[in-house]
């Protein structure tokens, strides 16, 4: 990279005090990324050890030189496997820098002016990207509709540091990046239903992982008691619409069907 660029990053890297920030060099944009510590809580991993939730499975502690290493490392292995992700520009100890993806998926289907066919365009193309990086062996780690981006017809991956303890398998990986995109969905604000079911079945036909909707049934079936108590009046009244919505798609993941198409 040119010398200019390196003095420019790094005087914009200096003067942010954000941990992640874009900025214009010669009418491209870029993305700068701060190195950064991964860790769960101990309250988390108190949690995961009680309840055995996918959902909360803790993220590998790393300081912020191996989290930045490992999101670069695993930035180069996508794109090795054409797995769309931002170009790393620059780097050192202390942060990198991308070229820019486009908006994230989330700034589309966020709109509350949002129609249908929009929500349904990107939801889709975001599953294609989850299903394909899936079917390459890896997982992405963070898969909310926030860390997936959209520029030239491609959904791109970005925010890529979160890694976990050898004993978690692959699958259980899987099932958790699909799992953190379904609920991202719930953060839909447009009033429109969410074709949760017909996701669930794309993802399955592609993925071929079979298994994953009786899990996620069965990860439903641990909420039942609260999917119930959301549907009582006096109660809903005071629950945020984030909630109403997060227990809506869990009371249609307890109640999937093998056969629901």
């Amino acid at each position: 990279m040119h010398k200019s660029f390196e003095e420019f990053v790094l005087n914009e890297y200096k003067s942010s005090s954000s941990e992640i920030g874009s900025f214009l060099f010669d009418e491209k944009k870029y993305w700068l990324k701060k190195a950064r510590p991964t860790k769960s809580s101990l309250s988390h991993k108190i949690y995961y050890k009680l309840f055995k939730l996918e959902l909360i499975t803790p993220v590998e502690e790393k300081s912020a030189i191996q989290a930045l290493e490992f999101e670069c490392t695993k930035l180069e292995e996508f794109k090795k496997l054409n797995i769309p992700v931002p170009n790393v520009v620059f780097k050192n100890s202390d942060f990198f820098v991308l070229e820019d993806s486009g908006k994230n998926i989330n700034s589309y289907i966020r709109k509350k002016d949002a129609t249908q066919e929009i929500i349904d365009f990107y939801v889709s193309k975001a599953i294609d990207a989850i299903c394909f990086i899936h079917n390459n062996n890896q997982y992405h780690g963070g898969a909310q509709a926030r860390n997936l981006t959209f520029k030239d017809e491609k959904v791109y991956s970005i925010d890529l540091e979160d890694s976990f303890d050898s004993s978690i398998d692959l699958k259980t990986l899987q099932f958790r990046d699909f799992l953190l995109f379904l609920l991202s969905l719930t953060k839909i604000r447009a009033k429109v239903e969410v074709n949760y079911i017909e996701f669930i079945d794309k993802y399955i036909e592609n993925t071929k992982n079979y298994d994953f909707k009786n899990r996620l049934q069965k990860l439903a079936s641990k909420f039942y008691l609260l999917i119930k108590l959301s549907k009582v009046k006096f109660i809903r009244k005071f629950l945020g619409n984030d909630v109403i919505l997060f227990f809506k798609l869990f009371e249609i993941l307890y109640n999937l069907k093998e056969n629901d198409k």
